[in-house]
């Protein structure tokens, strides 16, 4: 029943969309933590942490806002590509709850930054289908990313994401590949240039070898969470092979898009298999891509009584989790 209200469109559901938030949030501002060190961060998280003086509440405020952009912008992405059929609100939904739950504490991490830059790169890449203006676009999906890196460093692996997303379309060109090169280049470029300028560019590279071999350790794992995500690794694999079981009834339009989603999702695994400090901090940005493959299995799977149940542990658990 509960599945059924809000995987339909309404209104209202943008007014619920922030109180549901806040309500999963609220800890957060009532004990505010910083989550990253500023020495470990790269330039551009540390120059916000000194726009907000490292203050933890502050910061949580943004990280807020943060997921309500994403969120917001979750189902105009849907609205504008139509990858899955029906018209819903419910990716929004289940965003908030996976970066809400399945992570152990609320608050802003570079990592949050750096899905939103992801998204804005969704939005790009799903542009280079249509034919038009497609080295622009590759341009700005690199670009994208490589501001993301700077944001957070494990990032800049999403730039094979990128490769494979014009692999996935037939768009694999040597003009789109340097468009999206140059793209992610870019940023990168101008922060070494700016730190050679400074006179830091030798601790600017230490720093980031620092990054490469700190590890960071949230806080302690318990046996709920890891039950829980169990239970998030297995329906990640019953909607990931839904969805693509699917794919003959889908238009080749759709069929691309949700392929690039599922893409990204695996690629955010592997980011953290190779950064293994930060494992905890990926699933900000795979909730990105996930929120999209749960939402497509709720929606479209014809099963409603399976949807129901799934949707219902899934839901309760994150609130179990934030009780306990």
């Amino acid at each position: 029943m509960l599945l059924k209200v809000l995987r339909k469109r309404s209104p209202i559901y943008f007014i619920l969309i922030p109180i549901i938030a806040f309500l999963l949030w609220f800890s957060a501002f009532q004990n505010p933590i910083l989550l990253a060190e500023y020495s470990l961060q790269m330039p551009l998280y540390q120059s916000l942490l000194c726009i907000l003086n490292c203050n933890p509440l502050y910061l949580n405020i943004f990280g807020f806002l943060i997921i309500l952009i994403i969120s917001y912008s979750l189902i105009q992405l849907n609205e504008q590509f139509i990858f899955i059929k029906q018209r819903t609100d419910l990716p929004s939904a289940l965003f908030i709850i996976l970066v809400s739950c399945a992570i152990l504490i609320n608050g802003l991490h570079p990592a949050l930054l750096s899905a939103l830059f992801l998204l804005l790169s969704l939005n790009r890449i799903f542009k280079i289908y249509h034919g038009s203006q497609r080295i622009s676009s590759a341009f700005d999906t690199g670009l994208l990313i490589g501001l993301a890196s700077l944001f957070y460093l494990p990032t800049s692996l999403f730039f094979f994401w990128f490769i494979w997303a014009l692999l996935i379309f037939g768009s694999f060109r040597l003009k789109e590949l340097m468009g999206g090169l140059i793209g992610f280049i870019t940023p990168i470029f101008f922060a070494l240039c700016w730190y050679f300028w400074q006179g830091d560019l030798e601790s600017f590279l230490n720093q980031t070898k620092n990054i490469f071999e700190h590890q960071e350790h949230l806080v302690n794992i318990s046996i709920s969470h890891i039950l829980y995500w169990v239970f998030l690794a297995l329906l990640s694999l019953i909607s990931i092979f839904f969805t693509i079981w699917g794919f003959e009834e889908k238009r080749v339009r759709s069929r691309k898009y949700l392929l690039i989603l599922v893409v990204l999702f695996i690629t955010s695994i592997i980011s953290g298999i190779l950064f293994p400090s930060a494992i905890l901090a990926q699933i900000f940005i795979a909730a990105v891509p996930l929120s999209y493959i749960f939402s497509y299995f709720f929606v479209m799977n014809r099963n409603t009584k399976i949807s129901e149940i799934l949707f219902g542990i899934l839901v309760l658990g994150c609130l179990l989790l934030k009780l306990l």
